[in-house]
């Protein structure tokens, strides 16, 4: 039970010198695409250039829709 104890302690004071998580959380790095000829790009060509802005797509849906995902995903 003392192990616990000091666990908890421990923790509590780990938590507050490294602050909120959200200071500390690695966040993917979002890479600037040429929103250019989208139109002209297949699915595939589309599912890409999401990976690169931080969204996976999903091929079943029109091509139209992830034009949308990947516009309002680059802002």
């Amino acid at each position: 039970m003392g192990f616990l104890k000091n666990f908890k302690a421990d923790l509590k004071a780990l938590t507050k010198w490294l602050g909120s998580s959200s200071t500390w959380a690695v966040q993917p790095e979002k890479k600037q695409v040429d929103l250019k000829d989208l139109q002209k790009k297949t699915k595939k060509d589309l599912e890409k250039m999401g990976r690169k802005v931080g969204i996976e797509l999903d091929r079943r849906l029109t091509k139209d829709k992830l034009i949308k995902q990947i516009k309002k995903a680059s802002k």
